[in-house]
Formats: C-alpha cells, structure tokens, sequence
C-alpha cells in the first residue's frame, strides 16, 4: 500500500509541476484525487437504498419511512441495490467533481462560483445514471411502468434543470454549510477534535438535506412519472406544482397545513444525502491527513 501511494504520489507531483509552471494551474492534492476516484463509487453504492425509497416516496404519499424501505427490500437484501451499479459507475467522476473539481473552480471562481460550476457539471455527470435508476426501481415495484428505461448515459433529459438546482442545494451543504456548523459545535462544546468535526459534517449536510428535500422529490416525480413527457409545458408545470401541494400540504376543516410525508421526506433525504456526503468528506479529510508525504 505505501509503495502505491508512493509511486501515485510522485507521478502526480510530476503532473503538478508541469501544469503549474507551463500552464499556470494548480491541481488538488493526490489524496483528494483518490477520495473522489476511489471513496466516491464506495459510498454512492453504499447508500443505494436509500436512494431507492426516496425514488419510490415520491410516487407514494401514503407510505411512511419503514413502509417504503420494505418496499426496497421486497425482493431480498440484494434488491436494496438494485440499479445501484449505474451511479456508482458515475460516482467516480461525480466525485472526483465534488472534490477536485470543485477545488479547481473555486480557485478561480470563488466558493459560492465553485458549488454552481460543480453542481453542473455533477449534473452532466449523473443524470443519465441517476434516472436509469430511478426508473429500474419504478419498474421493480411496478414492472412495465417504462417500457424503455432512460439511458445512463444520456445527460439530459426531463428533470435535468431541477437535478442541477438539486445539486446546488447539496453540494452548498459539503462545502458551505459544514464550516459554520463545526464551529457552532466547538462553541458550545468547547472541544475541537474528530468528533465535533464529524458532527459539524453531519449537521451542514442534515441542513442541505432538508432543503433539498422537496427538490429531490420532485425530480424524482419528473423522472418516474411517464404521461408528463406527452404534456405541454403549461400542463406539466401546473401538474409539478399539484405534486408538490398534493405531497407537502393537506388540507382538514378548512384549514391547510404541511402533511405528515415532510418529516418522512426529510428523514429519507437525510439518510441519504447526510450519510452519503458525511462519509466522503470524512474519507477526504482523512486521506489528506494520512497520505505519505
């Protein structure tokens, strides 16, 4: 192990050098290379059940957190994951996007430039894949519900506009959110170590979770609702938005308050996107520590 990382460290010093000196570029250090090439698959593909029961609530208003997850796994423990190898395959350079990437374009672009150039080019990245699953889990739970299930690789499609908005959402709690909240811990706690920077990470990702939430739905209702695509635009927006209501609001003697779904949207939201970028931004931080110098 130490030799691989040596000899990766040093061919990539090389590479460094010469975009630095000729070119005028700074890369990102080799361990956060390594997170987003190696730990970002691992862990998109860790958390594909989440991601399936969120992909089916948005089809089912009725069911709560537990009911859905049973749903995922009707079909045995494997099916938790199915079509989850499709974005893990995009998860390498999804996350070498939120990693390398993102640093490269702050560089120049500031945080704020860096999270809305990330996100589209997360976007580019995972759309295709991320609608190939899921609409594969659509038709695990309603087989023949597409005929024709969206190609991995395609980039665009129905949704990819609200994807990008998604994106910006999640990926502004990574590398926005994390720092004040790690500071609001320390502060309250007064200790700064491992711990109250995990809880930082987690609760900055919790807060983009939640926000993103309803997003994520709506994308997901976009993408696994066939009749939208033969709507014109008037229509499919006016049915968006009655999505939204039906899923978010109810109504009961006259009165219209939020709906029992919010909470189990943002606990699935937060099971998923919290444990997902928690995880690999503990990973980068941990390789950047550890790395053979």
């Amino acid at each position: 192990r130490f030799f691989v990382c040596s000899f990766a460290s040093r061919c990539l010093a090389q590479v460094h050098w010469f975009l630095r000196t000729a070119m005028g570029f700074e890369l990102p250090e080799t361990p956060v290379i390594v997170s987003g090439a190696l730990g970002g698959p691992a862990v998109i593909f860790a958390v594909t059940p989440f991601r399936n029961g969120l992909t089916l609530g948005s089809t089912n208003i009725t069911a709560n957190a537990q009911g859905l997850y049973r749903q995922v796994f009707a079909r045995g423990l494997a099916g938790g994951w199915t079509g989850g190898i499709y974005p893990a395959i995009a998860a390498c350079p999804q996350f070498l996007a939120l990693g390398p990437v993102y640093h490269f374009y702050a560089g120049f672009a500031g945080v704020a430039g860096g999270v809305v150039l990330t996100s589209i080019t997360e976007s580019a990245i995972a759309y295709g894949a991320e609608t190939c699953n899921a609409q594969m889990a659509a038709n695990a739970k309603t087989p023949g519900t597409f005929k024709t299930v969206h190609s991995s690789y395609k980039p665009f499609g129905p949704g990819v506009g609200i994807h990008i908005f998604r994106n910006i959402i999640a990926t502004a709690g990574l590398r926005m959110f994390c720092t004040p909240c790690t500071s609001l811990i320390e502060g309250v706690s007064g200790k700064s170590n491992g711990f109250t920077q995990l809880g930082g990470d987690f609760a900055g990702n919790v807060c983009a979770a939640c926000l993103s939430a309803p997003v994520h739905q709506l994308y997901g209702f976009t993408v696994t609702t066939p009749e939208l695509q033969v709507l014109s635009g008037s229509e499919k927006t006016a049915r968006m938005v009655q999505f939204l209501k039906d899923q978010y609001l109810e109504t009961k003697d006259g009165r219209t308050r939020l709906s029992a779904v919010v909470p189990r949207d943002l606990f699935m939201r937060t099971m998923y996107v919290a444990v997902a970028y928690t995880m690999y931004s503990s990973l980068e931080r941990t390789l950047v520590k550890t790395w053979p110098k």
